[in-house]
């Protein structure tokens, strides 16, 4: 058994592409979170009807059915299962509708219902076209089979789900079926960690995730899969490079269920396949975040020096700022934080109490992720080395054995990616593969 979350495609062309670099003779489910631009049809419904615009909610009901039915004005030779596809379309929107008109007012049960039926939708369209496109398809019933145990934790009873060699089942998700019976979408749980649970119930051994990446590069054009430790995988969640929930990072691997990430905007970027196996020595990614802030506290002697980084790091907490890195010494506390302006001055007279503050702004976290074991690597005095001409404001070899992080000023940004690039990948580095796109304010260079 295969299961495969689809997060934001929004046609069943490119979720069909997927399906074919993907699938095998085994049973494979896929996972539909809905369309865009079905969601945005419901959203504008939803608002008309609470607004009371009859007229124009009518209008953008009949344009919705519309949309998903021309979909099936192509030539098919099951009629049955075409007739079946409308009519199941038709009642969704309607029992919509329904629905909308009981909200006075915008609600987080709109926003349940909106997701619930867009998702219907979504896996409707795509299991018609699967099957016009000549695939065994069929729609899975998520609200059938899921309920939710006493910690709001999807049950599923796949027993009685009688699975085909080669086919494939399509079901919107994070839905389930409620207290009263009917199928609702549980919003509060990200849609990789509804999948594990999925995958886990049909005793999957990978969990494929398909979704929008950003900021993600390789040095190795050549490679078409990179592999990461769930460890390593982690980390790269802290610096938000790859978006999957921390409690599915847990969850697989407790259960030993390996996840394939695919980016869905990236199509050239390899797959990132996550799982236990380990490799010493094996450096896998440079990271960078940019625009952020660099503080070093020297205390004043107004407190106990014992005290001085935990009240300072209870100021950055309670200020809701992100630290990024942190090092400390008998004399000094230094954090690479990220702060809006307008919290600077604030957050300064509050450390200032206690500590003499020095602040650079606009410098640069970089960090090499692998696995390493310092007892015996030499790697972090190379790297020292290699970066011995640049001014480098922290330093970090990590608590877990997975990075070494450094700061530096901003306009060395380039030419230390440069120094590390060449270092562990053998070669020189094209300068305009190490460049940010205009919107990025972090980065990942894969070896």
């Amino acid at each position: 058994m295969k299961v495969c979350s689809i997060e934001t495609t929004n046609t069943s062309e490119k979720i069909l592409s997927h399906i074919e670099k993907i699938r095998s003779e085994e049973p494979f489910i896929i996972i539909l979170s809905s369309f865009d631009w079905i969601k945005q049809s419901l959203e504008n419904i939803s608002e008309l009807l609470i607004q009371n615009q009859q007229t124009e909610a009518l209008h953008a009901i009949d344009t919705l059915k519309e949309e998903c039915i021309s979909m099936f004005a192509v030539p098919d030779t099951d009629e049955a299962n075409t007739c079946a596809a409308k009519a199941d379309i038709t009642a969704r929107i309607d029992h919509f509708v329904h629905l909308a008109k009981s909200h006075s007012e915008a609600s987080c049960q709109q926003e349940t219902d909106i997701r619930t039926i867009g998702g219907y939708l979504s896996a409707i369209l795509c299991t018609a076209y699967l099957k016009y496109k000549g695939m065994n398809a069929s729609l899975l019933d998520a609200s059938e089979f899921i309920r939710l145990n006493e910690e709001q934790i999807p049950d599923i009873n796949s027993a009685n789900i009688q699975t085909e060699s080669g086919k494939i089942y399509v079901m919107p998700s994070n839905v389930y079926r409620n207290e009263s019976g009917e199928a609702t979408y549980l919003i509060d749980m990200c849609t990789d960690l509804y999948a594990l649970y999925v995958a886990i119930a049909f005793q999957a051994k990978e969990l494929f995730l398909i979704m929008p990446t950003q900021g993600l590069h390789c040095l190795d054009n050549e490679k078409n899969e990179l592999c990461l430790t769930y460890e390593e995988a982690g980390h790269m969640l802290i610096t938000d490079d790859i978006h999957i929930a921390h409690s599915t990072l847990l969850s697989a691997r407790e259960k030993q269920i390996s996840i394939r990430l695919i980016s869905d905007n990236q199509a050239n970027f390899p797959a990132i396949y996550i799982d236990e196996e380990k490799k010493k020595h094996d450096i896998k990614a440079i990271t960078v975040r940019k625009d952020i802030n660099y503080l070093r506290m020297s205390p004043l002697g107004t407190i106990p020096s014992s005290q001085v980084s935990t009240q300072a790091l209870g100021i950055l907490v309670n200020n809701l700022v992100p630290i990024y890195l942190l090092t400390s010494s008998s004399t000094n506390i230094s954090v690479a934080i990220r702060v809006y302006d307008i919290f600077w001055n604030k957050i300064l007279n509050e450390l200032s109490r206690f500590a003499k503050v020095t602040v650079e702004k606009n410098v640069t976290a970089i960090s090499i992720l692998g696995e390493f074991d310092w007892n015996i690597s030499k790697v972090e005095a190379r790297i020292i080395d290699l970066l011995k001409d640049i001014p480098i404001l922290m330093i970090s070899y990590g608590s877990d054995n997975q990075s070494i992080s450094v700061v530096v000023r901003e306009k060395d940004t380039q030419e230390v990616l440069r120094i590390l690039s060449k270092y562990l990948s053998g070669v020189e580095p094209n300068p305009q593969s190490l460049t940010f796109a205009p919107y990025e304010d972090h980065s990942t260079w894969f070896v």
